[in-house]
């Protein structure tokens, strides 16, 4: 961990060193630069001051820890010029500490280095190149008249000249400083041929212009602006970036010319060049970099607005998407209750003879009690006794039959499933009274082990009469070949955990690996005569009901198919009770 620390640390370090190196190369030749304009300047006061633009960006980037960079290249830069050594290290703390101020202004009113909003061109319009630009004035002009140095003709135009020249140098740089790693990112060739063309056009007008090279002589100053199509092209294409590459070659190739005599600016006294050539620039500046910064808000804002679109044509896919799987799911959940529906009146039709029988059988009773109880009116003495035996066989032998004819009917209405407190004994041994008669005519023993006392289920007990009966048609089947002593089928109902299982085993041939893996796929099937769709109408089913269908092989021989429902809950149970009281 310590060593981890320890590598951190060094990492740091070497950074923090890299970056002050950086700063004081680019401090030291900005203000060499600054300092280059002999003849258009009085004492170190240039024209422009591109060093407190390096300043100000370096405070940007890096922070005011890299103020001993600063401090140390700014003393360097003013101890080479002739000044007092005083007034040099009073102009190097000066012109840091304003630098701190100017970063900690823009700091403060959330300025984006990227400049990519109108927004961040005005702050540092108006926190950099002014706001912090008149601290460093102030501080700079005392500094020098505090040493005898004496600036222009008094402090008034000294201040005026010191705060343009930082001023611009703001304008000039920090843009420049901020964003150059744009100018490096072009993706095609096209963009570096059309920077290359900008760049010379720029040179060859700026000549023309300051440097006396057009065919006649340039003496207005309103001339000077030829150049602002290009600033205004650089901005359309090359965004914040090239702005400031643009007014970088114009502010170089106009201070030289003017320092040298020739150009619309070398016309008037040194301090009125010295003005208009910052008014220009910062004319020049303040257009472009607004103009650059509008011009990638408004991309940004399209790409904003393309995103946008682009996420609700996603969104509203997704909708109809929804939509359609909502419509499909309606339309698979229809399928599947007209499947099951299908599956019930199937297995009833293969009941008809039992279910014929079982009806026939109530009702030849009922006839013959009828018979009997007529005998027993027209007797003499009338035998009440009898009488109400007869006619409680009748009640008994038409409810019988009654009960037959419900559960068929229930198997064959059609309905949506309701969910509701199942009691699994009762419902099981209806489907058994449903099938008994038609196992013992095909000499089949049904043996039933019902555990008591078992919690409702949650379910609908329509589909889970469907799910056992379908399962002991099939164990039926199973056995159908068997010895008669062996066709015996076992239903039994247990509880397993928080459901109930239900399961049906029979002694029959068995099914092998592969068809144990397949039975529940639709259209699979190992009989003849069969569609392959009960078992699978069968799991989708108790899938439904929250619980599972599983086969697997018996003991000795033959299969056990087990389903299980979960239990309904014991509160609603309790809640469900109080609201029937």
């Amino acid at each position: 961990m310590a060593w981890t620390e320890d590598g951190a640390a060094r990492n740091g370090a070497r950074k923090y060193l890299i970056e002050a190196a950086i700063v004081f190369v680019a401090y030291y030749i900005a203000g060499k630069l600054g300092q280059a304009t002999t003849e258009i300047r009085s004492s170190n006061l240039g024209p422009v001051w591109p060093a407190y633009g390096v300043a100000l960006a370096s405070v940007l980037r890096y922070g005011v820890r890299i103020w001993p960079a600063l401090v140390t290249s700014a003393f360097l830069v003013a101890f080479q010029s002739p000044v007092p050594h005083i007034a040099a290290a009073g102009q190097a703390i000066s012109a840091t500490l304003a630098a701190m101020t100017g970063g900690a202004l823009l700091k403060w009113a959330s300025f984006d280095r990227a400049i990519s909003r109108l927004r961040d061109a005005l702050t540092l319009i108006v926190f950099g190149a002014l706001a912090s630009a008149m601290v460093s004035a102030t501080l700079g002009v005392a500094v020098l008249y505090a040493t005898d140095v004496q600036a222009y003709s008094g402090i008034g135009p000294a201040w005026l000249i010191y705060w343009l020249g930082d001023g611009t140098g703001v304008l000039l740089i920090t843009p420049l400083a901020l964003t150059a790693f744009d100018l490096v990112k072009f993706r095609y060739p096209r963009q570096i041929a059309e920077f290359a063309a900008l760049v010379f056009l720029l040179v060859i007008v700026c000549l023309a212009i300051f440097g006396n090279l057009a065919p006649f002589s340039v003496r207005l100053h309103v001339l000077a602006f030829a150049v602002l199509p290009f600033i205004i092209w650089a901005a359309v294409q090359f965004g914040v970036a090239g702005v400031g590459f643009s007014t970088l070659v114009v502010a170089t190739i106009a201070t030289v010319t003017t320092a040298l005599g020739t150009g619309p600016f070398a016309r008037n006294t040194v301090f009125l060049n010295a003005a208009l050539l910052d008014i220009f620039f910062a004319v020049l500046a303040v257009s472009g970099l607004c103009l650059a910064a509008v011009i990638a808000e408004r991309e940004r804002a399209e790409k904003e607005h393309a995103r946008l679109i682009r996420e609700q044509a996603i969104m509203e896919e997704h909708l109809r998407a929804a939509a359609a799987l909502r419509e499909s799911e309606d339309k698979a959940a229809a399928l599947s209750e007209e499947l099951a529906h299908v599956n019930r009146v199937g297995m009833l039709t293969a009941l008809t003879g039992a279910l014929a029988h079982e009806i026939n059988q109530p009702l030849t009773a009922v006839g013959v009690n009828v018979e009997t109880a007529l005998i027993l009116l027209a007797a003499e003495p009338l035998d009440l006794a009898q009488l109400r035996d007869a006619l409680r066989d009748i009640r008994s032998d038409t409810q019988r039959a009654g009960d037959v004819l419900q559960n068929v009917r229930t198997l064959l209405r059609k309905t949506p499933p309701r969910y509701e407190p199942v009691e699994i004994n009762s419902t099981v041994g209806d489907v058994v009274k449903l099938i008994q008669n038609s196992a013992v005519r095909r000499g089949i023993l049904i043996d039933v082990d019902l555990t008591a006392g078992m919690r409702p289920v949650r379910g609908d007990r329509t589909q889970i009469q469907q799910v056992v009966l379908n399962l002991l048609m099939n164990a039926c089947d199973a056995v159908q070949g068997n010895e008669r002593a062996l066709r015996r089928v076992s239903l039994r109902t247990a509880p397993h955990g928080e459901r109930i299982a239900v399961e049906v085993s029979d002694k029959g041939r068995g099914l092998d690996d592969d068809d144990i893996e397949r039975i529940f796929e639709p259209f699979y099937t190992t009989k003849h005569d069969g569609m392959g769709l009960g078992l699978s109408i069968c799991r989708s089913i108790v899938n439904a009901h929250g619980g599972t269908l599983d086969a697997r092989r018996n003991v000795r021989t033959g299969m056990i198919f087990s389903a299980t429902f979960p239990l309904w809950p014991q509160d609603d149970i309790a809640g469900q009770q109080l609201r029937q009281a």
